[in-house]
């Protein structure tokens, strides 16, 4: 149980390179490129949502996971309705898929600007008490 715990920990703080090695895992298992991308992001979307919640503890000192939450059931109510304006019988599968696809570019990148975020909170803070 302890080595899931340091697998995990260290998969949630560096979620790019866990998506590396996924990366590199999946293309050995696949060999279907397109595929293999595909299968990454929708794996280590969960991922980057963990790690984002953590940045945002971490930097402002109160947990957003409800907001986030909130906001991916909004995004899939919002892509089901799209479903039935374009189809008129939409899929909770496509949307939910098409929910995934979003929330890893949105999570990724939200990742990154927390992250430069909090290396210039600190880098200002240290700096300033000195």
């Amino acid at each position: 149980m302890d080595v899931f715990r340091w697998v995990l920990s260290i998969a949630i703080t560096l979620p790019l390179v866990s998506m590396i090695i996924m990366y590199f895992i999946i293309r050995y298992i696949v060999r279907n490129n397109r595929k293999t991308i595909l299968w990454t992001a929708d794996l280590t979307t969960i991922i980057f949502i963990a790690s984002v919640h953590f940045h945002l503890v971490v930097i402002f000192e109160k947990s957003f996971l409800l907001y986030i939450i909130l906001a991916l059931i909004g995004l899939m109510v919002l892509f089901y309705y799209l479903d039935y304006k374009k189809k008129k019988v939409p899929s909770i599968a496509s949307a939910s898929k098409k929910v995934w696809r979003v929330s890893f570019f949105v999570f990724f990148i939200s990742y990154l600007v927390l992250t430069l975020y909090g290396i210039a909170e600190g880098i200002i803070k240290n700096t300033l008490t000195i």
